[in-house]
């Protein structure tokens, strides 16, 4: 699966439920790296494939549509067995 892949699916997902997704550029997460320059992001028109970054974050930052308080919870993974595992 790539980032992109990642991001429209649960982009959609958080629409399907009543939210939306409050970052203002649309991702959910990002590699981890030295630098943050190097981070690669879970956005749409990323074709880099998840399993080709050592760590990544899902960090989705939602809310209900016109509401007052947004929720943000950040989850880091890495591959084992070709399976993603939190942290």
């Amino acid at each position: 699966m790539t980032f992109e892949e990642l991001a429209r699916t649960m982009n959609e997902r958080i629409l399907d439920l009543g939210y939306e997704n409050l970052d203002f550029l649309g991702n959910l997460g990002h590699s981890i790296g030295a630098r943050s320059s190097d981070r690669v992001y879970i956005e749409p028109g990323n074709q880099a494939r998840l399993d080709s970054v050592e760590y990544f974050t899902f960090e989705p930052h939602i809310r209900r549509p016109n509401g007052c308080f947004g929720y943000k919870h950040e989850d880091i993974y890495y591959f084992n067995g070709g399976r993603p595992v939190a942290i």
